[in-house]
């Protein structure tokens, strides 16, 4: 069901703004954290939350961060624990009730290698039956495809915080490392073939199944590079396609263009990026890039839009898993961008977008945004965003009117880091033009 202020775009999939929580369900939050978080979520004009109903990525089943207070989501042999999965439910319960969506994560890639496919298949059966009367909707994994040939690397307890102690630990003197380059290198693109067969096939397998437990959206979130439909073989199941651009400020451009290709590849087709960057994540990716983001990501024709802060998703002390940026869940959960991103949200949904038929342009002369321009397929209206408030030309700015209401073919203007309608551009900073 859609919830208030939600739009449906094709094949079910709600226009929803969500913050990211892969670590919502463990004892690094507790319970009244996260009754504060969802109800600040909630109101600040989010209407969604990624979490993950199973082991969080980055740790091994038997870290205790990946445990809620009930013990881990699954035991060693792989039977689901009932424990764990009654305070999933209560605990999206409480986000359906403030007005928030659960978007279900139940495994991350590799672990389809620790379950195995009759497993995770398990699994999803037994997520499907306790959280299937609630407002959900599923995906699949996390990065179907991460780590393929060293599924096992944070087996049974260790967390990627550990991987990078042991690996700077076992460096090998460096004429020894070169002359084992090539021979390993063979080996691992061998083995690294027949395994990726190997996890693709598993991952359809149970996407086959979900899909036919449930009415509820499917979606998969896949590795950068590529596409859910490149992931997998019964794409066609999933209700979305679905990219993650990353945390690089190299895919920049990614924002504008991975939409329009999978426009070009399969029309009709909603598409969402799962996982642009993180706000604070590597100590960078600050609130003018969550804005850039937003905008740039829904007028290029996305159908919901996916923020992040590192510290929340990972619900962070600063300490733990630390090699993504120190910044901690305190100083995320005060960060002022998320509310400007609902507000943003808030008056896209109100001006009629997304319009899944409609069309966008854009300028980026140079590889640099300098425009980006989504008009509704029926020509009755149209949003701008510019990055720059000083690239707006000279005719807009004449004949824009200082107020929302002004609906007589005349437009009006939005700062996306004021959060609030402006009567002329600011001399420097972002602004959306709203016709």
């Amino acid at each position: 069901m859609s919830l208030p202020g939600m739009v449906a775009a094709p094949e079910g999939v709600p226009c929803f703004l969500a913050d990211t929580w892969w670590f919502a369900l463990t004892s690094r939050l507790s319970d009244d954290r996260f009754g504060e978080l969802a109800r600040l979520r909630a109101a600040q004009g989010f209407s969604a939350v990624q979490l993950v109903v199973g082991i969080p990525p980055e740790v091994g089943p038997g870290n205790a961060s990946a445990w809620s207070g009930h013990g881990p989501a699954w035991f060693a042999d792989g039977r689901p624990n009932a424990r764990y999965l009654d305070h999933a439910r209560r605990r999206i319960e409480y986000l359906n009730a403030v007005g928030l969506k659960a978007v279900v994560y139940g495994c991350w890639g590799h672990q389809l290698a620790w379950l195995g496919v009759s497993g995770a298949t398990t699994w999803w059966a037994r997520l499907v039956e306790r959280l299937d009367d609630l407002d959900v909707l599923y995906c699949l994994s996390g990065e179907t495809n991460l780590w393929i040939g060293a599924e096992g690397a944070l087996l049974p307890d260790r967390s990627t915080d550990d991987l990078r102690r042991s690996a700077a630990r076992a460096r090998l003197p460096g004429r020894l490392k070169g002359a084992l380059r090539p021979l390993r290198a063979r080996y691992v693109r061998h083995r690294h073939a027949a395994a990726a067969r190997g996890r693709r096939a598993g991952w359809d397998q149970v996407l086959g199944a979900l899909a036919a437990s449930t009415d509820r959206p499917v979606l998969a979130h896949v590795v950068p590079g590529e596409t859910s439909a490149d992931a997998l073989d019964r794409a066609d199941l999933l209700a979305a396609v679905t990219v993650q651009t990353g945390h690089d400020q190299a895919s920049r451009p990614l924002l504008w263009e991975w939409p329009a290709r999978v426009a070009r590849r399969f029309p009709g087709r909603p598409f969402i990026n799962l996982e642009p960057w993180y706000e604070g994540i590597r100590d960078d990716f600050g609130p003018a890039d969550q804005l850039f983001a937003y905008w740039v990501s829904m007028l290029a024709g996305a159908a919901a839009y996916c923020y992040g802060a590192h510290g929340m998703w990972n619900a962070g002390d600063g300490s733990f898993l630390a090699h993504w940026g120190k910044q901690s869940l305190d100083t995320a959960a005060a960060l002022p961008t998320p509310g400007l991103l609902g507000a943003s949200h808030r008056v896209l949904l109100r001006h009629g977008f997304p319009d899944p038929g409609g069309v966008t342009t854009v300028d980026a002369a140079g590889g640099t945004l300098r425009s980006i321009t989504r008009a509704r397929a029926d020509g009755s209206g149209a949003v701008t965003f510019y990055p720059d408030a000083s690239l707006v030309p000279d005719g807009p700015r004449a004949r824009v009117r200082a107020r929302p209401a002004a609906r007589d073919g005349d437009g009006w203007y939005f700062a996306p880091d004021q959060g609030e309608p402006v009567a002329q551009p600011p001399g420097r900073g972002p602004i959306v033009l709203l016709t």
